[in-house]
């Protein structure tokens, strides 16, 4: 933990979000595709198929062990996360290929369009399709890390205002839940976070956000309707700048619907991270989204 700690606040965090001006520098970059390495798909473990929804790339990861591909049966959808300006990383494919081995089940990872070309609302109706579709097969749980997990919270919260089947749990990680970063709470955690900066992240925030308010719950889903959320279970490190936003969804929601791991001197995203905090958060994560869906075997 303290290399990440080290490797953040002395290469990541100072290019990326230290300064309004870093963050625009980073949103001029290039974008990759973000497609799955190729020794994934080469990989006889797994299956790896591939659609367009909605104009975006959809992948669906399926274990080989887990009988034939397709069907109806659960399934699991994972947001990846990145600052909404970010491609998937490997460390996302590692855990969504944890989470089919896991499970059983296909995992479905959307590809949202990042920022500055794409936005919030692009992304939600993005995901609302790939959702829906998982639907009309059986169950489906979400997972996402960071701005991902944001995202998964509000697209959930859409689905309950649109009368649509939502998930049966959420596995949010680090969540960004307000993209302006508003609470005062935040000021005295992000003096210890080395790897995250509030004046980058609100930059990025305003880009994604577009013509949508800060607090609207598609950016923001702190500020959505929280009482009817399927079960929640959170995983933040009290050196994240979102611990603040965590905590006061914990405190909101309450015990009967949110299971919460706060893990001290973590860092941001650390059940995604090779260190032994992150490999017991995510052998933690894993049984629960095990114990929450009827394995494909």
């Amino acid at each position: 933990m303290h290399a990440f700690a080290a490797y953040g606040r002395l290469v990541r965090r100072p290019r990326t979000y230290a300064t309004t001006q870093a963050a625009r520098a980073y949103l001029a970059k290039p974008k990759g595709r973000g497609q799955p390495p190729a020794h994934l798909g080469r990989s006889t473990r797994y299956r790896v198929s591939h659609e367009i929804v909605g104009g975006f790339d959809c992948y669906t990861v399926q274990s080989t062990n887990c009988g034939t591909a397709g069907g109806d049966g659960p399934s699991v959808v994972y947001v990846h996360g990145g600052a909404y300006v970010n491609q998937i990383q490997p460390a996302h494919w590692k855990i969504i290929c944890a989470i089919a081995d896991t499970t059983g089940c296909p995992v479905h990872v959307p590809l949202y369009g990042l920022a500055p070309q794409h936005c919030a609302g692009e992304a939600i109706d993005f995901l609302r399709a790939v959702t829906g579709r998982a639907a009309r097969h059986g169950p489906f749980y979400m997972v996402g890390d960071s701005s991902g997990a944001g995202l998964a919270l509000a697209a959930t919260q859409t689905m309950i205002s649109d009368a649509a089947a939502p998930p049966v749990g959420l596995t949010l990680i680090s969540p960004w839940l307000d993209i302006e970063l508003t609470n005062p709470a935040i000021a005295p955690i992000a003096i210890r976070d080395p790897w995250l900066a509030v004046p980058g992240l609100r930059e990025c925030g305003k880009v994604w956000a577009a013509k949508l308010a800060t607090d609207d719950n598609r950016v923001s889903p702190i500020f959505g309707v929280l009482h009817n959320l399927p079960p929640i279970d959170l995983y933040v490190g009290d050196r994240d700048i979102f611990l603040a936003d965590c905590r006061r969804l914990r405190d909101t929601i309450g015990g009967g619907g949110l299971t919460y791991h706060e893990q001290p001197g973590a860092i941001h995203v650390y059940p995604l991270l090779p260190v032994p905090e992150g490999r017991a958060a995510r052998r933690t994560l894993l049984d629960h989204i095990g114990g929450r869906l009827p394995q494909r075997l």
